[in-house]
């Protein structure tokens, strides 16, 4: 008798290896068993965290699960080396950039604009609200005002605001700087035809400088 005959698949099988797969193959593993218990360990945790929402199926859900999944494996013990405060900061801030790029511009990430109105702005409303129960959260983990990866984060943020300032007043330099040049070869070519016209070296039809009004016309006349 045929296997198919004899075994049924079960309802989101399918769907559930195909993820896995994906992942594996996205962060290419040393010990694969070790993935993907760290894959069903995270899965398992978003479930409870949402018990009516289909993780693997939900566009924005699943981003959401594949963030922090990758951010488990990124700092598991099996990558041969502790992840510093710094690390740790770094990725809970590009975790929650992509958590907040993801609830910003969901069809982004797959999910369709057939979504009825009332049903995004609800989902949006939950999870802003378990944002707000959380204290301090980055990425959806809670982490206390003074840890280690909060300094950090604090410190990364700052070096990026700094960068950014400093690439706008370098740009606001850059900008005087040319207009200032500008005006000075302005000044320097009405001295020079000033100079001229009153050496009786430049042209009569030359002589007229741009920076002449008709009100001085008028005067001399």
């Amino acid at each position: 008798m045929d296997v198919h005959l004899r075994y049924k698949v079960p309802d989101g099988l399918r769907p559930l290896l195909e993820a896995l797969a994906r992942e594996t193959l996205r962060s290419q593993p040393k010990d694969i068993v070790r993935f993907a218990q760290l894959f069903f360990e995270e899965l398992q945790h978003h479930r409870k965290s949402n018990p009516n929402t289909d993780i693997i199926s939900d566009p924005v859900a699943y981003e959401m699960f594949r963030t922090d999944l990758q951010r488990r494996y990124s700092n598991d013990d099996h990558s041969e080396r502790c992840a510093s405060p710094l690390d740790e900061a770094a990725t809970k801030i590009q975790a929650a950039f992509r958590g907040h790029c993801v609830r910003t511009h969901p069809e982004k990430f797959g999910v369709t604009k057939v979504i009825s109105r009332t049903h995004s702005s609800d989902k949006m409303e939950s999870l802003n609200n378990k944002k707000d129960l959380k204290r301090h959260s980055v990425g959806g983990y809670a982490i206390n005002a003074d840890s280690p990866e909060d300094r950090a984060a604090t410190k990364i943020q700052a070096e990026i605001r700094g960068f950014l300032a400093r690439k706008h007043v370098e740009k606001m330099k850059k900008e005087d700087t040319q207009a200032a040049t500008k005006i000075q070869a302005h000044i320097r070519g009405f001295l020079t035809r000033k100079h001229l016209d009153e050496q009786g070296l430049l042209s009569p039809t030359r002589s007229r400088s741009p920076l002449h009004t008709p009100d001085s016309d008028e005067n001399h006349n």
